[in-house]
């Protein structure tokens, strides 16, 4: 059982701000889901109670990945889509490319190939896509999708021979990506075997935060009315705490503001404990983050824990799309985050997901 509430757009200077109440043991799984839809991430903070060894859970989990200089040519090779989109899972994403101004170029972890070009590019281009939905004005970019496991995507067919002559001529020179390479069923990480590419571990630190103010969550999950004021506050209140918390500020550690720094306290019911908050960085896979959130909601669930435990997930701001096939832009931010707070000892998980104005996502 899950409720998926959309906070009102006027209470987050419309941004979009989704929270879901789920069970752990639904079906549905609600937060597994959050978690392997959002395929482009680079950054994960974990705020747990200090006696969890949560850094050694990261570093297990993580994976590396790659960054190397191709072609969009080489990605609709027939050995290449042979080689690492058949069978296994890649996902892929253009580095240094802004999507409200340039041409940026995704996989999805899914074989499908994402274009979001300017009208300029797209127009030279010749292949079918559509109208972006969030563009800086209207029909001045637009999105295609190209499924490089389908029948037609081998050199015989008319639609190959469409796409390699739009590429050779127009998108013909060599773009930077972030690549990850991960076996379908275990998630681990695998050899990118690619002439110039050049490995890359992710980053992991690590601090603790003494004698911190956690929010209690038992009122947000088990209130009737999700559409009260009261209730909204609360969400927005552990919503940002989390935020504060993930870098580690001094704030979360008082219940009385700070004018000069900000007016930002730790609203009532909370708990104090020591937190211990762990963050990697890198292009992160959602089979890895899958992994670490089934370790933490088994601990959470057997914890005599004072407190929750805290997922915080960041996705690229330059990605095409942010959950599933959402289309996402920047605007101001570009961002398209999520968190997830698991509870000591129950079977429910608050889930927030939080994206900008142009993020199609709803």
């Amino acid at each position: 059982m899950s409720s998926h509430v959309p906070l009102p757009r006027e209470r987050h200077s419309k941004s979009k701000l989704f929270v879901t109440l789920s069970s752990l043991s639904s079906k549905k799984k609600e937060h597994l889901k959050c978690i392997k839809t959002h395929a482009f991430n680079y950054r994960c903070t974990i705020v747990a109670p200090d006696s969890t060894d949560i850094g050694q859970l990261v570093k297990n989990h993580v994976n590396c990945y790659y960054r190397v200089t191709l072609k969009l040519s080489d990605l609709i090779d027939p050995a290449f889509i042979a080689a690492f989109i058949k069978n296994n899972t890649l996902i892929a994403l253009s580095l240094g490319r802004r999507i409200d101004t340039d041409d940026v170029f995704a996989i999805d972890g899914h074989g499908t190939l994402i274009l979001s070009v300017c009208k300029d590019t797209y127009e030279s281009l010749g292949i079918a896509g559509t109208q972006a939905q969030v563009p800086l004005e209207r029909g001045s970019r637009f999105v295609i999708k190209i499924d490089l496991r389908a029948a037609c995507m081998v050199p015989e067919k008319k639609y190959y021979q469409r796409i390699k002559a739009g590429f050779d001529a127009v998108l013909n020179e060599g773009v930077e990506f972030l690549v990850g390479y991960y076996d379908a069923e275990t998630g681990g990480s695998l050899n990118f075997d690619v002439p110039g590419a050049t490995q890359c571990a992710p980053v992991v630190e690590e601090h603790t935060v003494v004698d911190a103010l956690v929010p209690q969550l038992s009122e947000l999950l088990t209130a009737k009315d999700k559409a009260a004021e009261d209730w909204i506050e609360r969400a927005q209140d552990v919503f940002e705490w989390v935020g504060l918390a993930t870098l580690g500020s001094s704030q979360v550690t008082s219940a009385v503001a700070d004018s000069e720094v900000s007016e930002y306290s730790v609203s009532e019911p909370y708990t104090r404990a020591s937190l211990r908050v762990v963050s990697v960085s890198g292009m992160l896979s959602p089979m890895a983050i899958s992994a670490i959130a089934q370790r933490l909601t088994t601990q959470a669930s057997t914890q005599d824990a004072a407190c929750g435990t805290f997922l915080c997930v960041w996705g690229h701001e330059d990605a095409p799309v942010s959950w599933a096939s959402s289309e996402h832009s920047y605007l101001t931010s570009g961002e398209h985050m999520f968190v997830q707070a698991y509870i000591p000892q129950s079977d429910r998980c608050a889930i927030f997901q939080a994206c900008g104005p142009w993020d199609s996502h709803s």
